[in-house]
Order: C-alpha cells, then sequence, then structure tokens
C-alpha cells in the first residue's frame, strides 16, 4: 500500500457548513481534510477546526488559499498574497502539512493557442498576480516554515473553441520548476490537453499534493468516470512510494449532493477507487 494519504476536500461540498464535511469524511473512512478557506469563518478558525479534527478523528492536513479577494476577518482585501501568509498561519496552528496557492494570474495579457500557434493579447486578470512574489521572495518564505506551500496548476479555457490561458508558467516544463514544492490537479492538466502523469513524471518529485478528479468536458468529476486514466496515474504513485496527499476534490453537481443516499455512495466509491489503486 502507498504511504499516501487520501484526503476530502471540503470545497466538493462548499454548499454544506464544514461540520458536515468533517461528518461525511469520518463515515466514509477518509485520512483527513483539506480544508478549502473561504468567506465562512468556521473554514479559517483554528479553535474550530481544532474541535472538528477531535470530534470526528480526521486531521485537516491541507489548507486551500482563498479564492475571494474578501474574505472577513483576515482583511486581506484586493491582496493575494496576505491572503496566503494567513492560509500559512493557519496551517503551522494546526500543524497541517500542506497549503495549496495557485499560479499567478496574468497581468495585462493572454495567451491563446490555435492549431498550434500562440497568440498574445490584452486581458484584464480577476485577482492581482503573485508573480514576483513566487519568484523572489516564495524560497525564502519557505525555508522559515515546515509547511509545504505547494504550487497549483491552473486550467485553461476555451471560447469559441479557442484556448484561453491567462495564467504564468502554466506548461508542464515551466510549473515543474516553479518550486520546490507542486499540487498536481489532474482536471487542471485535463483542460490543458496534458495527461497528469505526465505532468507527474516532469516535476521529478516535487509533487507533494494532488487534487484528484476526472474531466469529461466539465472540471471535477468522479475519479472512476470520465476520460482520464486515473487508474494508472494512482498506480503510478503508488509504484513511486509516493508519501504524499491525494485530496478529492470534485463539484458537488458530480457527487449529487442534494440526494444524500447517492451523495454518501458516490463519496464512498470514490474513496474506494483511490485505495484501491494506491496499494
Amino acid at each position: 500500500m502507498s504511504a499516501a494519504r487520501v484526503l476530502f476536500s471540503t470545497g466538493s461540498l462548499y454548499v454544506f457548513d464544514i461540520a458536515y464535511c468533517f461528518e461525511l469524511a469520518g463515515a466514509a473512512g477518509f485520512d483527513g481534510i483539506e480544508v478549502m478557506c473561504d468567506e465562512r469563518y468556521s473554514s479559517r478558525d483554528p479553535n474550530y477546526l481544532k474541535r472538528m479534527t477531535k470530534d470526528y478523528g480526521l486531521p485537516v492536513l491541507a489548507a486551500h488559499t482563498p479564492f475571494s479577494p474578501r474574505i472577513p476577518g483576515w482583511h486581506a482585501d484586493q491582496d493575494e498574497i496576505k491572503r496566503v501568509q494567513y492560509t500559512l498561519k493557519l496551517a503551522e496552528e494546526l500543524k497541517a502539512e500542506t497549503i495549496v496557492v495557485h499560479l499567478p494570474r496574468k497581468r495585462g495579457r493572454v495567451t491563446l493557442q490555435v492549431n498550434q500557434r500562440k497568440f498574445t493579447l490584452p486581458w484584464r486578470p480577476v485577482l492581482h498576480p503573485v508573480k514576483n512574489w513566487i519568484a523572489n521572495e516564495l524560497p525564502a518564505v519557505q525555508a522559515r516554515t515546515k509547511v509545504k506551500i505547494a504550487i497549483e496548476n491552473m486550467p485553461s479555457k476555451y471560447a469559441a473553441g479557442v484556448e484561453l490561458d491567462p495564467t504564468w508558467w502554466n506548461e508542464p516544463d515551466e510549473w515543474s520548476k516553479v518550486h520546490q514544492w507542486l499540487t498536481l490537479d489532474t482536471t487542471h492538466w485535463a483542460t490543458r490537453r496534458v495527461d497528469p502523469l505526465d505532468a507527474y513524471r516532469a516535476a521529478e518529485g516535487r509533487v507533494a499534493h494532488v487534487h484528484l478528479s476526472n474531466y469529461d468536458g466539465h472540471e471535477h468529476r468522479l475519479p472512476h468516470k470520465g476520460n482520464l486514466n486515473l487508474k494508472t496515474f494512482l498506480r503510478a504513485l503508488a509504484a513511486d512510494g509516493f508519501a504524499g496527499t491525494v485530496s478529492l476534490e470534485l463539484s458537488p453537481g458530480s457527487l449529487i449532493f442534494k440526494e444524500n443516499a447517492v451523495m454518501r455512495h458516490n463519496l464512498q466509491a470514490s474513496l474506494d477507487f483511490c485505495r484501491e489503486h494506491l496499494r
């Protein structure tokens, strides 16, 4: 059996409260939790999360930096770097192993790819980029903490069949060298028509955390239902002795969250799939 731990991301069921996510993950038998830090203070309150860990026997092993530029109580507003700093502090208090940080958005331009040719057009990013911070300051920040700051690859978007990639370092050969630690998102690579296993091999041991889900034209599908061969991917992790964390990051819709029995079945089937192929 691989030493990898299988986590449940609370972002998979952001429609529910944090405690219910812990309850569902505990009932299914996950090894731990990845907490998606969001507007709800319960997702960022270390004392509350410690109580959830005690009540359900599930450690918070990973924390995901917020998507939103406005997080009540963290005073981060539009400063993405501050949101990373707050998330890192939370992870240290919880003794989590990893935080997830997105690759930065490009400032002022977007790359389009059409029939193997790339074009650059103006682009107004939603979030402020952290490119300089990652390139120049992150190594020193990483040296001061035991928490792995793992940089996540991002998806492409499409308009009229044209690929839009507004993200820096979002090719396997660039992402794989951007930092000491990485988060590999399987469905994000699929949107870029990249086999996740190829990206994993390119990273050469830097992957600390995996966001696992399948892709069928829609992102974050159940791992055993989609176009990606995640059996082979998980078996490759096991063969390598991967000892990091594999987090199920699904969409509420793919879990069919409105039907409790079906949702619980899908959650259990997804965990069983991971465990089977990590052997």
